[in-house]
């Protein structure tokens, strides 16, 4: 269960987030004493964070699944047109055809709004929980380096009985 949070966090700070201006990113990679020194309320703001990521990167996958498909393209055929344009190495499996390409352009155009809107709202759901995108980042850095803390995690996860 924390993998998958963590897992989550990760993609979701990649995907989400990664074009944040750089005043919201650290100016100097944490320390390990920054990693280690991360106290029990930044965990539990980090776990209800991160709990609210989750929601939102999976609103995210329901709004790219809607919208490829109202474009008339399938997932798969939407994955492969772009991982071809990503990678000329990688040719699709069968040529796109011009009436694909206005699809897939016209999704595109749709999905960078949608993940305008996601970026906000990671940004504004991460600081709901008292906490700046630098040290949610510093704290799943050090989540994922030390054992310790993602038993923490795990547990503070776990639902109360």
């Amino acid at each position: 269960m924390v993998k998958y949070i963590l897992a989550s966090c990760s993609l979701a700070i990649a995907l989400g987030m990664g074009s944040l201006p750089a005043l919201a990113q650290p100016s100097s990679p944490p320390t390990t004493t920054q990693q280690a020194a991360v106290s029990e309320a930044d965990l539990q703001k980090f776990v209800s964070a991160a709990k609210k990521l989750e929601v939102i990167s999976q609103e995210r996958n329901t709004q790219i699944a809607k919208v490829v498909k109202d474009e008339g393209l399938s997932l798969d055929r939407f994955r492969e047109i772009y991982m071809s344009k990503q990678n000329s190495k990688v040719p699709p499996k069968t040529a796109i055809s011009q009436d694909e390409q206005q699809k897939y352009d016209s999704a595109v155009g749709k999905l960078v709004q949608i993940q305008k809107d996601t970026q906000s709202k990671m940004g504004a759901a991460v600081k709901a929980e008292g906490l700046e995108v630098p040290r949610f980042l510093q704290i799943l850095e050090a989540i994922q380096k030390t054992p310790d803390l993602q038993k923490k995690v795990e547990q503070m996860l776990k639902p109360s009985k």
